[in-house]
């Protein structure tokens, strides 16, 4: 479970590092003249919003994994770690990069008033939960639903700490040399990251 748990920890500042979690707010605050206050508060409801996206799909493939505990006893630990190891490899071998569109030009184009700008930030961070963790919630399930709270809590904490760190960096204009390796790298991170857990929970179970 330990394994499971520093996995998720990775994995969610692997992911907040990715530049259109965090750019494109610093790029509409500057363009909009938004106070550092203003720009807190749209930070945390956005990292709010795609933790709540994440943790909605983790918590129902928990429950699953917990269920097929219960129905077939450890044997599922083992296929749950063989699936992690799966899982990244998929990741590690189709390595596509997360695109985005300048966030300067986005805001050129929309002129819009901050309410609208909030509920876009939100409705996209909804829906662009972190793919790559919910293969741990469902392992997580093996271990009970205890287990997978936990998870949810750890990610919570780490994604929205690290999204609202990033954003404060960016808009002190602290240059992020690693934000553009991740974006370029992240599936293969992701997908090394969870072959590792997948190993380690093989053997430690």
């Amino acid at each position: 479970m330990l394994s499971l748990l520093a996995g998720t920890i990775f994995l969610a500042a692997v992911h907040a590092l990715i530049p259109n979690h965090w750019l494109p707010l610093v790029a509409v605050a500057r363009a909009e003249g938004w106070k550092r206050k203003e720009l807190t508060s749209v930070t945390l409801l956005a990292a709010a919003a795609h933790v709540t996206g994440t943790v909605i799909l983790g918590l129902i493939l928990g429950k699953i994994g917990k269920e097929l505990q219960e129905e077939y006893g450890r044997t599922i630990i083992i296929a749950s770690s063989i699936l992690l190891i799966v899982f990244g490899l998929i990741y590690f071998t189709v390595n596509l990069p997360h695109h985005h569109h300048s966030g300067q030009q986005d805001v050129t184009a929309y002129k819009r008033s901050k309410r609208k700008w909030v509920m876009i930030f939100i409705g996209m961070m909804f829906l662009s939960p972190c793919l790559e963790v919910e293969s741990l919630f469902l392992s997580a399930g093996a271990f009970g639903m205890g287990a997978v709270f936990s998870m949810a809590a750890v990610y919570a904490v780490v994604s929205i700490l690290g999204i609202w760190l990033l954003v404060n960096l960016g808009s002190k204009g602290v240059n992020l040399l690693p934000a553009h390796f991740i974006e370029h790298n992240e599936k293969r991170i992701s997908g090394a990251v969870l072959i590792l857990v997948g190993i380690v929970t093989f053997f430690l179970h």
